[in-house]
């Protein structure tokens, strides 16, 4: 799988393990998640969706994050997405870009 990003400084970011920075294919979003050792001992993780590039300035192309719940949630039959169990049903296809690809979104 490619990914095509807007800038050369972006694109070597997101590829950073060690960068907040983040690409989630599968719904096609970009976010700055706050580091683990910002986080009091209970905190989860946290996130926060961006819409452009903090580089160049590019607008991202919209998050399909509803889209892909609702399909998931139909095809599958997930009604409890922190169910560990029910998310073994979604196929591989929906952990990565191809099923928005397939429907050109």
């Amino acid at each position: 799988m490619t990914q095509e990003f807007c800038c050369e400084q972006l694109e070597a970011l997101v590829e950073n393990p060690d960068c907040p920075l983040r690409y989630l294919p599968y719904k096609r979003e970009y976010l700055l998640t706050v580091p683990k050792y910002y986080l009091k001992k209970n905190e989860v993780c946290m996130s926060f969706l961006i819409k452009h590039c903090p580089w160049c300035g590019s607008l991202f192309p919209s998050s399909l994050s509803d889209e892909w719940y609702d399909i998931v949630e139909e095809k599958f039959g997930i009604t409890d997405f922190f169910d560990k169990k029910q998310l073994k049903k979604i196929t591989k296809d929906f952990k990565t870009d191809e099923w928005w690809k397939k429907r050109g979104l």
